[in-house]
């Protein structure tokens, strides 16, 4: 079994997977199946060389979204069961498809996921069913463990997975962490022991300390957008780096 995987991810055998069809006659059709926010897939039969927009729209038509609601929604890489990454435009899904055939994460590595921060205009969208019926959904388990309500107690019992709620959506988008993007723990230069988990909103920017395993401690810090005064990525360093000035 390990030799076979040790094949299946050397470069030879990803470049013949991904090889294009367009020495012989033409671009071949493939078909990608993508993972839909209410826990259903939908597959799509697109060129080899499709980029990101293409097979994202090719998703829309086949689900009904019209061109409105896919402004509100884009195509993700699922990186592992708690993290997925946004594609660019001019990237392939299809090569992503190929190089994830070997890996560990289960099912496909290609999903529809809401890209909307905002409440107040994600709340403009509750006449349509489709858009508000994948915000529901996508409000997972691990989302509703980290969610508290306004006055820090517990939430209410949730509905069943299948079972849309218009209410318990409008009370989960007054809770803390609502539209955050949370991102893996990682090692911080403020903190000798221990790592941090970053969770970002439209209002603010947020470290979480946590373990080296990443078990949330007590301690975070909030910085509002207007304290930060310029950040970068060290591509070399594999970082984020950012300079604030707290106000008064």
């Amino acid at each position: 079994v390990c030799s076979i995987r040790v094949i299946g991810e050397s470069d030879i055998m990803q470049e013949f997977l991904s090889e294009s069809d367009e020495n012989y006659n033409g671009v071949s059709d493939v078909e990608l199946r993508v993972a839909l926010p209410d826990i259903t897939t939908v597959t799509v039969r697109v060129k080899k060389n499709s980029t990101t927009d293409q097979v994202y729209q090719a998703v829309a038509a086949k689900v009904g979204m019209d061109s409105i609601t896919a402004n509100y929604f884009a195509l993700f890489e699922v990186i592992n069961h708690s993290f997925v990454r946004k594609l660019a435009p001019n990237e392939f899904p299809h090569k992503l498809y190929v190089q994830n055939y070997t890996s560990a994460v289960p099912g496909t590595c290609l999903t529809i996921r809401k890209w909307l921060f905002t409440t107040e205009e994600e709340i403009l969208l509750n006449d349509n069913d489709l858009a508000v019926t994948y915000f529901f959904h996508q409000v997972g388990a691990r989302e509703l463990a980290s969610f508290t309500g306004g006055h820090g107690g517990p939430l209410p019992i949730a509905p069943t997975p299948t079972a849309f709620s218009p209410q318990y959506l409008n009370m989960l988008r007054t809770c803390e962490g609502y539209n955050e993007i949370i991102f893996p723990h990682c090692s911080c230069d403020s903190r000798r022991k221990g790592h941090v988990i970053t969770a970002i909103s439209i209002k603010h920017f947020k470290l979480h300390a946590c373990t080296e395993e990443g078990q949330l401690e007590d301690q975070v810090i909030a910085f509002e957008w207007d304290e930060m005064q310029r950040w970068d990525t060290d591509e070399e360093g594999m970082a984020f780096c950012f300079e604030y000035i707290r106000g008064e």
